[in-house]
């Protein structure tokens, strides 16, 4: 029988194979309940703040995804906020590691499957606050597989319990330590956020790959001629830094004497046959094939370096064996965001959310701001390792103008790997200028719709509850959704 009211957390809706176990209003974990929580290794675990309001077929979806997904050994769902005049939805993407470490973006209540639980050693009360948190680090330390259930299964009434900053930290500490990589824990671009950056004892050496056709910037200088004097401000050790232009123009005078910079210049001559069409996918295959260097990093020669640290954003992350791909933050010249990400899914394709607004301007569980796993990020500014590249093959020439770049993603994450945005990394774009304003033929849209339309349609990045209608992220209207009817008292 279907459930036809919903009751909370503390006051439940007995199941078979389900056991509840309360939290403090604040989160902090109980000693009573705990006890025996973890005995049926076949049973699931909720354990949540009692004050949770729990979807009225809470348990019937719990368990048909727990029968769905046998692999997955915790789960967690979306949640509301009322008593606002329209609920405050926090849908999630699928497990999205760096987007943990920014913000306990999962929230308040998770099922996991007691045993489990019990190989965790369950929840640590010294924790405080963040006990629940910290068993989703641990989980995740230990390999165990993490997955949404995309579905609000519980609301909160006024307020959604959260965690507090310090512990939220210390629990973020403790897992880094556990990894055992030299990782600092910073402030991040949002008041409730951190970011992790790694601290390199030794520099790998970076190669810079620039293609280029000397186009030109206002005022006439080339765009190239400007890149290369703002990654002279870079804080990257100079010695451990290469940069490989690609160019498609014979001549180098507007370069003057490459040896003024700090850094190592090469250039390798891309020229084509007159009648023979642009091709970036064969242009950036040649560059990344002659660069000497595991550690890559793809540059548009239209983008200018904002913040020094722009390559220790990037490489905190390429340097991971589990890391693909990092994208970098891009304004326009007039401060409004060019790139913080892709998602799949608005007007049938993927596009870059929140594009033209101001780049301040605050944005959906402050996504923009935080680092994040995402399906795509553009190939303007992109690290890399060789190995990576070689793992896929590279870029798919047949995606000669459009498309490209996020092929190049969703090949990497089917290979196994993940892509991160590093919004720290920051840099200016003016985009298309490297290769001019030349439309894509029907023929590779229609490849990359072929080969992609499954993701497109359900972006994990993303949540299936977002508007798919515009470029500002936000959810879709929920008119007679259970928790509408919740009342605030």
């Amino acid at each position: 029988m279907i459930p036809t009211r919903s009751r909370s957390l503390a006051d439940p809706d007995p199941a078979a194979g389900i056991r509840f176990v309360t939290l403090a209003h604040d989160l902090h974990a109980r000693d009573e309940g705990l006890a025996g929580a973890a005995d049926d290794p076949e049973g699931l675990v909720v354990l949540g703040p009692g004050q949770a309001v729990l979807s009225p077929d809470f348990n019937i979806q719990v368990l048909a995804a727990a029968a769905e997904r046998p692999d997955v050994a915790l789960f967690y769902g979306d949640d509301a906020v009322v008593g606002e005049p329209s609920p405050r939805l926090h849908l999630k993407p699928a497990f999205n590691r760096a987007l943990l470490h920014a913000q306990d973006y999962i929230g308040p209540l998770v099922v996991i499957r007691a045993g489990a639980l019990r190989r965790l050693g369950g929840l640590q009360p010294q924790m405080a606050t963040a006990a629940l948190y910290d068993l989703v680090l641990r989980a995740d330390g230990e390999g165990l597989p993490i997955e949404a259930i995309r579905s609000v299964l519980a609301v909160y009434r006024g307020e959604r319990p959260a965690c507090s900053p310090a512990d939220r930290r210390t629990a973020l500490m403790q897992a880094c330590a556990q990894d055992g990589g030299p990782t600092m824990l910073l402030p991040g671009l949002t008041p409730q956020s951190l970011r992790l950056r790694r601290r390199f004892v030794v520099h790998p050496e970076v190669t810079l790959l620039i293609p280029t056709r000397q186009a030109a910037a206002e005022g006439g200088e080339a765009h190239i001629a400007r890149l290369l004097d703002s990654l002279a401000a870079s804080s990257w050790p100079s010695d451990r830094l290469r940069v490989l232009i690609g160019d498609d123009v014979e001549p180098g005078e507007i370069y003057g004497d490459l040896r003024r910079y700090p850094f190592l210049v090469e250039r390798l001559i891309t020229g084509r046959p007159p009648q023979a069409p642009f091709n970036y996918a064969a242009k950036m295959n040649r560059l990344w094939r002659a660069a000497r260097t595991e550690h890559l990093v793809m540059l548009n020669d239209d983008v200018r370096v904002v913040a020094p640290d722009w390559l220790e954003g990037l490489m905190s992350f390429a340097v991971d064996r589990e890391v693909g791909g990092v994208g970098a933050r891009l304004l326009y010249p007039d401060g409004s965001v060019q790139h913080a990400g892709m998602v799949g899914g608005p007007f049938g394709v993927f596009i870059h959310p929140w594009i033209g607004q101001p780049g301040d301007q605050p944005t959906y569980g402050d996504w923009a701001l935080v680092q994040r796993d995402w399906s795509a990020v553009t190939g303007a500014v992109f690290a890399t390792r060789r190995s990576a590249l070689e793992a896929v093959n590279g870029f798919d020439e047949r995606f000669a103008l459009e498309y490209n770049d996020v092929d190049l993603c969703l090949r990497l994450k089917l290979a196994g790997y993940r892509i991160v945005q590093a919004p720290d990394a920051l840099l200016i774009h003016h985009e298309k200028a490297s290769r001019g304003e030349t439309a894509a033929p029907g023929s590779q849209t229609a490849l990359f719709l072929r080969r992609w339309g499954q993701v497109i349609a359900n972006d994990p990045a993303y949540h299936p509850g977002l508007r798919r209608d515009g470029f500002v992220v936000q959810p879709a209207p929920t008119g007679g959704a259970w928790y509408t009817q919740i009342s605030v008292g």
